[in-house]
């Protein structure tokens, strides 16, 4: 059997029509619905066109049977916004984004699609943004987080895409965090990517003026709990962070950033004292893990703060400032350097740990600038070692074979 397709060639105004007709069908017959449709398009009255589908969204959505015609419906409906000029399009790609996201009763997997639709069918940046936090919220409201993949790949280049101001910037930072964190799929690289994108919304708050950092604090509280609780995050930066410090003024969250202080500076055994009280165990139940949980990662924290800038310790430093039993010297190593804190060796006859490398608790300003002054070093250094290469080879009246001379150029090497 030999199959044949016949090609119909269709004109936009046509197609319209029918969307205006099947949308009719769909209320009813409602009389001169269609009619008017088709004096709108015809009328290059696009605006008003949008509105008299958008009134009827709700109707389509509940009632049509075909998928297909469905999305063809919402396909050609979100079509209409670049056709209006501005700035009536903006207006009207919020309209039709607000009258998408409205329900989550029915078809929300078609409106969540429209709402892609609509964002990509948008030209200027305003729409495009308007659009795009009306999809990241209902994507969440819905239960759809795991269908918005694209959020991982573009949530670094939408800020400066749309060219949001800074308080833009934020709120999409946020809700791309919060949709991430509804994720169901591989839910613990969502979680990591929310709590990313959430630290980079901080740090947005380090020269803004102090009457904004208030609108920061639920997400410094929220990135303050992720690192607590968190059984794999041992380094936090943001402890100078503006946003993170106005944390220990709140009456609602200064428990919350003492048990910070504490699991970034302080020792072993002020956690325990800590979280032997009220305060302390609020601030635990506030961060999600337990007090036991809690005690684990401060010992991790606390052979950080001991191995930190030292080649070797001894298992009684260790012993002590972990708060552990003689036995459980080794383990405690062992489990450091299993989550990748540091790296050493553990010399059982001599009861030392050799430190080659350990990361600090917390990196702020104080380490970026011994980190300056490090390269800078270095950069001295080696300005020092190419100068003597080049008086060197001056002096035996050749450079030597690939060695720099004093004007930044290189002497190939000669080959035979």
């Amino acid at each position: 059997m030999v199959a044949h397709a016949q090609v119909i060639e269709t004109s936009e105004e046509e197609a319209y029509d029918a969307i205006a007709k099947y949308i009719a069908e769909l209320q009813g017959a409602q009389p001169g619905f269609a009619e008017e449709c088709e004096q709108l398009y015809a009328a290059e009255q696009y605006e008003k066109l949008l509105d008299k589908f958008v009134s009827a969204l709700d109707v389509v959505l509940g009632a049509s049977s075909s998928d297909q015609d469905l999305e063809c419906c919402l396909n050609m409906t979100c079509h209409l916004v670049p056709r209006i000029a501005l700035p009536g399009a903006a207006a009207a790609a919020q309209r039709l984004a607000a009258a998408l996201a409205a329900s989550t009763d029915s078809r929300p997997d078609k409106r969540l699609q429209a709402l892609v639709t609509l964002y990509n069918a948008s030209y200027d940046s305003g729409s495009k943004a308007t659009v795009l936090m009306e999809a990241l919220g209902y994507a969440q409201r819905a239960g759809l987080a795991d269908v918005l993949p694209v959020i991982r790949a573009h949530a670094d280049g939408w800020a400066g895409e749309l060219a949001l101001g800074a308080a833009a910037e934020r709120r999409l930072y946020t809700a791309c965090a919060d949709t991430l964190a509804a994720c169901t799929r591989k839910p613990r690289t969502a979680a990591r990517e929310s709590y990313r994108l959430l630290t980079k919304c901080l740090t947005t708050y380090e020269d803004a003026p102090a009457s904004e950092l208030p609108g920061a604090v639920p997400a410094a509280a929220a990135v303050v709990c992720d690192f607590i609780r968190s059984p794999d995050m041992f380094q936090f930066d943001l402890a100078a962070n503006p946003a993170v410090a106005q944390l220990a003024a709140s009456p609602q969250h200064a428990d919350l950033h003492r048990l910070l202080t504490i699991f970034l500076q302080g020792t072993v055994q002020e956690f325990q004292t800590f979280a032997g009280t009220p305060a302390g165990a609020a601030a635990l139940a506030a961060a999600g893990i337990s007090e036991e949980a809690g005690l684990a990662k401060m010992r991790l924290l606390a052979f950080m703060g001991l191995a930190h800038g030292a080649s070797q310790i001894t298992f009684q430093q260790i012993q002590a400032a972990l708060v552990l039993g003689p036995g459980e010297v080794e383990g405690a190593v062992v489990q450091a350097i299993g989550k990748k804190i540091a790296e050493a060796r553990i010399d059982q006859l001599r009861g030392v740990v050799a430190v080659s490398k350990c990361a600090p608790r917390t990196f702020g300003p104080e380490h970026w600038r011994q980190l300056q002054h490090t390269l800078t070093g270095w950069k001295e250094a080696a300005i020092m070692a190419q100068q003597a290469l080049a008086e060197a080879g001056g002096g035996a009246g050749a450079a030597p074979r690939g060695a720099a001379v004093p004007n930044g150029s290189s002497v190939a090497p000669v080959r035979a």
